[in-house]
């Protein structure tokens, strides 16, 4: 939280320091929020479930930071100290550390069932795919499949899809995965995600750590991290580090930013480079700074430098 304090983590193209968002998903869908990117709303702190009478094994996930409190099309528009930023995920995170404990590997995308189960209702794999991550998530927090299946209509009432699938519906779906990936049967909606969320936190106290001592802010969102471009390389080998100290293997991850795509000729005395050769690489999409970004940035600089003094 020190290290969070003197960083100045903002979003170049806003106009204020404050701006308002329409909650879209859960019990307060449709709510107006007002959220702060100041320094008021940096401060983190590690929620463990139950506390003492759960011997802090449930939960322990870091919350608060304005970056979890935004949509995460604005979470790629963060930079830190005026550097764009990267954001690193895990994927399908909780499933893979389920899958990993009954010893068996998940492919690399376990909610593509391939062919449409519901074509009457759900009419594009790319929806379906999208409601079999939702329903798989939600039995990870569940602890029946009724619970599930309920918690899965409310988690968006303007999608109307969703909504009016039935419970016999849904179990297709959840059926239909099992039978892709049968060391699921009898493990979802069991109430895993507290037990699970202790480990991603672990996970995530340790890259945190990582970068605190050396002195380089990241931004944790569960099972992703937001860190300034450049050091992204480092990010995804303590991500591999960290999981495997806590788990005994390690879980793909993939950058979620759009970025700038360039190829480039790469020659030297390496074996297979002998020729010039056509590598590709990446550069992040950078953002004209407002000028209340510039100001905000003016007055953090002045702030951090008499705060120093």
């Amino acid at each position: 939280n020190k290290l969070l304090k003197r960083t100045f983590i903002d979003i170049p193209s806003y106009t204020s320091s404050t701006f308002k968002r329409t909650i879209t998903k859960g019990p307060n869908a449709g709510r107006q929020q007002t959220i702060s990117l100041g320094p008021d709303n940096k401060f983190v702190v590690r929620v463990f479930n139950e506390g003492l009478a759960g011997k802090w094994q449930r939960g322990g996930r870091f919350y608060r930071g304005w970056w979890q409190q935004i949509d995460k099309e604005d979470r790629s528009k963060i930079y830190i100290n005026d550097k764009p930023t990267l954001e690193v995920d895990f994927k399908a995170f909780h499933p893979n550390l389920l899958s990993n404990e009954l010893s068996v590997r998940l492919a690399d995308d376990p909610y593509d069932l391939g062919g449409l189960l519901l074509p009457d209702v759900i009419t594009t794999t790319e929806q379906q795919r999208k409601y079999v991550k939702l329903l798989i998530l939600m039995g990870i927090n569940a602890d029946s499949d009724k619970k599930a299946f309920q918690a899965f209509r409310n988690d968006d009432r303007n999608d109307k899809i969703a909504i009016s699938l039935t419970n016999k519906q849904l179990g297709a779906l959840l059926d239909a995965f099992i039978e892709k990936h049968p060391q699921f049967d009898g493990i979802l909606n069991t109430g895993q995600a507290l037990r699970l969320m202790s480990i991603d936190s672990q996970i995530a106290n340790l890259v945190i750590d990582h970068f605190t001592q050396k002195d380089i802010p990241v931004l944790c969102i569960h099972d992703s991290f937001i860190i300034q471009y450049d050091k992204e390389p480092e990010l995804r080998r303590i991500l591999d580090q960290a999981t495997h100290q806590v788990t005994n293997y390690t879980i793909n991850h993939d950058i979620k930013n759009e970025r700038n795509t360039h190829t480039g000729k790469v020659t030297g005395n390496i074996k297979g480079y002998e020729e010039s050769v056509d590598v590709e690489y990446h550069t992040p999409v950078r953002i004209d700074p407002t000028s209340q970004y510039i100001d905000r940035k003016t007055k953090f600089t002045k702030w951090l430098s008499l705060s120093r003094q």
